[in-house]
């Protein structure tokens, strides 16, 4: 059996997430699909509009077979993070032959060519790549600028060099080139599938239709407050479902979300805010000052933000601070060969078959049995963010409804912390 593998937030699932879906199991030739899915949590920092349980129903919905997650710890991470923990949840699978993702260029021979030009980072490279940095540039323009010096100093060659600038400004793109410099890294037997997305960019909040990006959709729904402002952008199954959620729970109450980020913050030490990922160059003493300078969340980081530290980067380390997610943590993903388990969110009824072939190379957490009863510290540690992830993450709904019992999740009564 070949399975076709993509990495996905679905945050909500939309008419370009079903035309890549079936676009990727129509050029893999694979026999089955499987979503590797985030948390409750994105890469932007943000809590999804939907809980993950809902959202792998979703997937099934479209068409994919079974839906495993990716760990909040890596999954509100950087794109080399996210990148290289799906693709090595793909590489535990022996019959995962492809990982379909989708890109802004047709060119995908020198997006091959950067990514492995990226992956083995000549010491020019990583020369000029520091001093950029060293200028307050973000990595995603130091790297570009980085590249840029070297075409023009002749001491790299791609094959279209008048390319290469306009394919590292687009997110897509550098996405893609972190994929395929996983699949480098770890020497995968993978083979990459390439798809291009629709009219509309994916961080585009413009409604156009069912090209409208998850973006808009999410913009539209909190503006308006009401699911059926969305009903002719996204799929009768997804909307569907987030028609009943929305009614049973609301949607995620985004000034709760920023009123705890505030308060983590203003209860955390220089010492603790240092501890978590992506806190750099005395950061910490920025957080803390300003913290307990505001009692406005968007305004922190406004005055955070530099030019260096992005809007989105600043967010991710606010809720890696809300969730205790340590820099140690996030890092082992470097280390790791395969992860400690894979925890399966939904697999269709008729995947017997399927759930038989796809048997893991580490734990595969389909049920309380599954959790083994010996972790290691680093199990413990992301069944532990995992599980502040979910508590955090219910908060934000309406509190008359109960919490729905989804299956056990990773930190169970047989983990001790």
């Amino acid at each position: 059996m070949k399975i076709c593998a993509i990495i996905s937030e679905y945050n909500p699932f939309h008419y370009g997430h079903l035309k890549h879906i079936t676009d990727a199991k129509r050029q893999s030739g694979a026999d089955a699909v499987m979503v590797i899915l985030s948390g409750n949590f994105t890469q932007r920092g943000e809590p999804t509009i939907l809980n993950k349980h809902v959202r792998a129903r979703i997937a099934l919905e479209a068409g994919a077979d079974i839906v495993v997650q990716m760990p909040t710890a890596y999954a509100t991470s950087t794109a080399e993070i996210f990148a290289l923990a799906g693709v090595k949840i793909a590489n535990s699978f022996e019959n995962v032959t492809h990982l379909a993702f989708g890109c802004e260029t047709e060119n995908t021979a020198l997006l091959q060519e950067i990514a492995k030009f990226l992956a083995e980072e000549p010491k020019e490279y990583k020369t000029k790549l520091k001093q950029y940095l060293d200028q307050g540039n973000s990595l995603v323009v130091s790297r570009e600028k980085a590249i840029d010096d070297l075409i023009k100093s002749e001491k790299v060659a791609f094959s279209e060099i008048t390319e290469v600038g306009n394919i590292l400004k687009q997110p897509n793109n550098i996405l893609a080139i972190e994929y395929l410099k996983a699949l480098i890294k770890t020497n995968s037997k993978i083979t990459p599938v390439f798809t291009t997305r629709g009219d509309s960019d994916y961080a585009s909040e413009e409604v156009v239709g069912k090209n409208s990006s998850a973006t808009a959709i999410r913009a539209r729904l909190y503006k308006t407050g009401k699911v059926n402002k969305v009903k002719k952008l996204v799929p009768a199954f997804t909307y569907s479902l987030l028609k009943e959620e929305v009614k049973t729970f609301g949607l995620p109450d985004t000034q709760v979300f920023n009123d705890l980020c505030l308060y983590a913050l203003k209860m955390a030490s220089k010492e603790d805010i240092k501890k978590v990922f992506d806190v750099s160059e005395g950061l910490e003493n920025r957080f803390y000052e300003v913290s307990r300078n505001t009692k406005d969340l968007n305004d922190l980081l406004l005055q955070v933000k530099t030019k260096r530290y992005t809007y989105t980067r600043i967010k991710r380390i606010v809720l890696g601070n809300l969730l205790k997610i340590n820099a140690k943590a996030v890092k082992s993903i470097y280390d790791l060969k395969v992860l400690p388990f894979i925890k399966v969110l939904a697999f269709k009824n008729d995947s017997n078959e399927l759930l038989k072939s796809v048997s893991a190379n580490t734990n595969l957490i389909i049920r309380v049995n599954n959790v083994e009863a010996e972790q290691s510290e680093i199990y413990k540690e992301l069944a532990a963010i995992e599980d502040r992830a979910n508590q955090v993450y219910y908060m934000l709904l309406r509190k008359n409804n109960a919490i729905p019992e989804y299956t056990p999740d990773l930190l169970t009564k047989s983990i001790k912390i």
